[in-house]
């Protein structure tokens, strides 16, 4: 799923494809992902049957109790089959395929986390420039204020401490500007550390527009997040979180995990056939012999001193452990979607109002600045 894309926004499609290219947590989770995969498969291979070739030659003297120097050579295949009485390996197996699923769910995890994250600073890089635009022109506007002050001050017009004022309201833009911009600094090595790139190159790739040199127009903008309805996605939003998947999916694993340890508690039917042929040459004779076998072996545990008990009563603890994780996730993802739709809800309100007061702002600025310049030339 790439709700990215839902920011209409091809800069920052651009970084989480690179992100996810060159991100080391992303590749030790798809590596992780590699060997669950790779365990399933080697669990699954012990359920068919296994076969072996095995081939040996040697030439000696009184080999195997036969006088004198002799060559002897033999050939051999032999095949196996456990035969899974009670499932204990059919359960390991879907132990190991549940286990691979949670691993891709973690994967999945991860890059939608890396994802997060290089959104969430790519915003941060964005706000933090349309801020210090802002502060800019805020600058700017206090500089002509300050100016204005000044000589109203010097008409006899406005008192001193009222054109000091004035020129405070100057430093504090100033002071905000240099601030924004050490925020946007920062945002920029967050994503140059997500990307593994150079922030001097990124910084490059960022920059943003160029702010106006006369006037109070704002040029920098910020990516709009996509709408949706608040009061149809919570139970939707939980079905896609890859961390409650990846939780159930162990606990899942846990319970064929136990089931394939009480298995071992009872007796194991295996299957076993073999074939070869010998051949041996003494001076210069030779003889061959071949053979064959095949037949069942049945084994029963009887007294183990225990062990087999408590690898049960621990896979019993280990369910357990899984379930609680479970519980524990589930609740935690419930609380933080609830959470994250307030947030949403409250920031579209808040959005709203900065709109509106922006508005607000624009027109007052401008009408402060003719004012402004007409005080100036009455000055």
């Amino acid at each position: 799923n790439q709700w990215w894309q839902g920011f209409d926004d091809s800069q920052l499609a651009r970084l989480v494809e690179r992100a996810e290219a060159h991100n080391p947590t992303l590749a030790q989770a798809a590596a992780r992902r590699r060997q669950a995969e790779a365990g399933a498969a080697q669990a699954r291979g012990a359920l068919l049957p296994q076969l072996t070739a095995s081939a040996q030659a040697q030439r000696g003297r009184n080999l195997n109790a036969v006088p004198g120097v002799s060559t002897q050579g033999s050939a051999q295949f032999n095949a196996s089959w456990e035969i899974d009485l009670f499932g204990g390996q059919r359960a390991a197996a879907a132990a190991e395929s549940l286990q691979a699923d949670a691993a891709t769910s973690d994967w999945h995890a991860a890059r939608v986390s890396l994802a997060a994250d290089v959104a969430q600073a790519y915003v941060q890089l964005r706000l933090a420039q349309a801020h210090e635009e802002s502060a800019e022109l805020d600058n700017r506007f206090a500089e002509q204020i300050a100016g204005w002050a000044r000589e109203q001050q010097k008409a006899g017009l406005m008192s001193a401490s009222d054109a000091a004022l004035l020129n405070t309201d100057r430093a504090v833009a100033a002071a905000n500007r240099a601030q924004w911009r050490a925020e946007a600094q920062i945002a920029l090595q967050t994503l140059a550390l997500l990307c593994g790139e150079p922030a001097p190159d990124l910084a490059k790739e960022l920059a943003p527009p160029a702010i106006a040199s006369e006037g109070f127009d704002l040029r920098r903008g910020q990516p709009k997040a996509p709408g949706f309805d608040v009061n149809a996605l919570p139970a939707q939003l939980l079905a896609q979180r890859p961390d409650v998947a990846a939780a159930h999916q162990r606990w899942l694993a846990a319970l064929q995990q136990q089931r394939s340890i009480e298995a071992q508690r009872w007796p194991q039917l295996s299957l076993g056939a073999l074939a070869g042929e010998s051949r041996l040459r003494v001076g210069g004779s030779s003889s061959n012999a071949s053979m064959w076998a095949v037949g069942p072996a049945l084994s029963l545990p009887l007294f183990d001193g225990g062990q087999r008990k408590a690898r049960a009563e621990g896979a019993q603890a280990a369910a357990d452990e899984a379930a609680a994780a479970l519980q524990q996730r589930w609740q935690t993802a419930v609380s933080e979607v609830e959470e994250a739709l307030q947030r949403v809800a409250a920031g579209a309100e808040r959005e709203r109002e900065v709109d509106a007061v922006k508005r607000e702002w624009e027109g007052i600025a401008r009408r402060s600045f003719t004012q402004a310049q007409a005080g100036l030339q009455r000055g």
